[in-house]
């Protein structure tokens, strides 16, 4: 039964998991491990010592369930660095009329990726949306169709060379090797989405300790992404600073206490409050703690809002928006977002058996995504090859 590590690397946390693919082509959690980790800020490494500790002591737990060496790992890349662009490949099919073949469309694919990029940013993702033969557009798979012309359609994630990097010397600095990357807004929708979902329209929002991740995804493919640097603990550093407490018991009254929708939280409601420079806790307006996280929430839901208008998307969405991550933990987000957004359906993912979309998503990359278009001579800086997504949860 193949199988694959994966590697979530969560700005309050490290998520590792081994990940099987059924016969039937369903996932199956072999072995799990989390960790707490401080060595991230908003997606990116911060502390290499940290970050390499943390992994090593998430991957060596996951190794003692499962009774076997993880030498390799799939990790996922997030952060504000990230970028989304559109290439478009073209190559003439010659002679005309002739059956398009797999070298043809491993051609095309390459020229797609061609890109002129800062030499401080780097292609983390390369994912085909569609394939045009002679003009005719959303053709999924090209190999064998006659035609006189291949045009490519693909979707690019670009990130900085240096954030990059700084994961792959703390996955090494670990012991372990980055087998391959994926960018998280990707991940997270891989982990959650059906394949219906993905072919009709639906954007995922991650709502992480650190950043908050977008991806839409429309006609079987991702066809935009983005890391916004507005996460739950921004809520939380809210909380610290408006309240004058520390970060943890900032967090301890978000989670207990709060929830992002103040309207019918009573007035006279009290809770206890720990402030800094004192050992005694005094009584504070529960509705005033709500209130700070639900102004908190709503800046976000609009951010989201105004970025999917932006892209030009937002009636192609009839799925709607699926919200995850560990910011959902906080009661009533979705009727927040619902009020922000009325035209757009939202619902909060269920809980997954690897206990983040992002791990799981990793995973099924892997295992379900076709790896049959690897370039035959991918430009200079482009590593790896090229998965589709097209039907990858077909058994």
């Amino acid at each position: 039964m193949k199988h694959v590590a994966v590697l979530d690397l969560g700005t309050s946390r490290i998520v590792c998991a081994v990940v099987a693919a059924n016969p039937d082509g369903d996932t199956k959690l072999l072995a799990r491990a989390e960790v707490p980790c401080k060595g991230l800020r908003r997606g990116v490494v911060t502390d290499l010592d940290e970050t390499a500790h943390a992994v090593d002591e998430a991957v060596r737990e996951v190794q003692r369930g499962l009774g076997e060496e993880l030498p390799d790992l799939v990790v996922n890349v997030a952060g504000s660095h990230l970028e989304g662009l559109t290439g478009q490949g073209y190559k003439p099919v010659v002679p005309r009329g002739r059956h398009v073949t797999y070298q043809d469309v491993m051609e095309v694919v390459s020229h797609s990726r061609s890109l002129v990029l800062p030499p401080d940013r780097e292609q983390i993702q390369a994912v085909p949306r569609e394939f045009r033969v002679d003009g005719l557009r959303d053709v999924k798979r090209p190999i064998g169709m006659g035609g006189g012309t291949l045009e490519a359609i693909t979707f690019i994630v670009t990130g900085s060379v240096v954030a990059v990097q700084n994961i792959e010397r703390a996955v090494n600095m670990a012991g372990r090797r980055v087998d391959q990357k994926v960018a998280s807004p990707l991940a997270a929708g891989l982990g959650l989405l059906s394949q219906d979902e993905i072919d009709h329209g639906v954007a995922v929002v991650d709502i992480g300790a650190g950043t908050t991740d977008i991806g839409i995804f429309c006609d079987g493919s991702i066809v935009s992404a983005i890391s916004l640097p507005i996460s739950a603990g921004t809520v939380t550093s809210d909380i610290s600073k408006l309240l004058n407490t520390s970060p943890e018991e900032a967090e301890r009254l978000k989670l207990a206490y709060a929830v992002a929708y103040a309207k019918g939280i009573p007035e006279k409601e009290t809770i206890e409050v720990v402030q800094l420079g004192s050992h005694e806790p005094r009584p504070l307006q529960r509705k005033l703690l709500c209130e700070i996280v639900e102004s908190r929430t709503r800046e976000t839901a609009t951010m989201i809002g105004q970025y999917i208008e932006k892209s030009g998307l937002a009636g192609m969405l009839p799925g709607g928006m699926v919200l995850t991550g560990g910011g959902v933990r906080l009661r009533d987000l979705d009727r927040v977002f619902e009020e922000e957004m009325p035209q757009m359906k939202i619902r909060v993912a269920p809980t997954v058996e690897t206990g983040s979309a992002v791990s799981l998503g990793l995973a099924r990359f892997v295992l379900h995504c076709h790896e049959d278009l690897v370039p035959a001579s991918a430009p200079e800086g482009v590593k790896g090859g090229i998965r589709t997504l097209f039907s990858i949860f077909q058994k």
